[in-house]
């Protein structure tokens, strides 16, 4: 969706402008401007929540944190297949991803690594969730470079489903993760 994306630019300006800009109350009235657009527009958050027992997720999937086109906090990501269990995309993480000077925040390292595993692991066609998941950050994540990351699913036993991931800079690994993934047992209970 074209508007999540003037959002995301909107993120990252947002982020490398100066807070002392005399442009800054006409930029807070204009974007009260646009939130009073949208305020009779929006679904409640609860009719957002997806059921987890229904066909498929491609609501969630479009608006899903990490590679959904409809949320602009997602970063640019576009995921595929690689091969019969494995998943790969490439991305460039700018400012609104940073962490230390330069470089990635860990938070979202481990957060596209669990997207992108979780993808292998079968979040195609069904609701799946991760058990476990240990990141070794083998070197820093740099922002502004071409990263390449890929998830293959390594081991099937019974449910759990167990997957690797990595992420390259400049074809180097700088990080990796193993973890654990597995589908729900059992449809929840209604109060639950």
């Amino acid at each position: 969706m074209e508007a999540a994306g003037q959002v995301r630019e909107l993120l990252d300006a947002m982020v490398r402008l100066d807070v002392r800009t005399p442009a800054a109350p006409e930029l807070v009235e204009r974007l009260d401007e646009v939130l009073g657009l949208l305020r009779g527009e929006i679904a409640p958050e609860s009719a957002m929540v997806p059921d987890l027992f229904k066909d498929r997720k491609g609501d969630y999937m479009d608006r899903s944190p990490v590679s959904g086109v409809l949320n602009p906090i997602a970063p640019p990501v576009s995921l595929r297949m690689d091969g019969e269990n494995g998943v790969r995309t490439s991305t460039r993480l700018g400012l609104p991803y940073q962490g230390p000077p330069g470089r990635v925040h860990g938070g979202w390292v481990a957060t596209l690594l669990d997207h992108l595993m979780g993808f292998a692991a079968g979040t195609v066609d069904q609701w799946i969730f991760t058990r476990s998941l240990t990141v070794d950050y083998d070197h820093a994540v740099p922002l502004f470079e071409e990263l390449e990351l890929t998830a293959w699913v390594e081991e099937i036993d019974g449910r759990k489903i167990w997957v690797r991931g990595q992420i390259e800079a400049g074809g180097k690994v700088v990080a990796q993760a193993r973890g654990l993934w597995l589908p729900p047992r059992n449809r929840p209970a209604p109060q639950d």
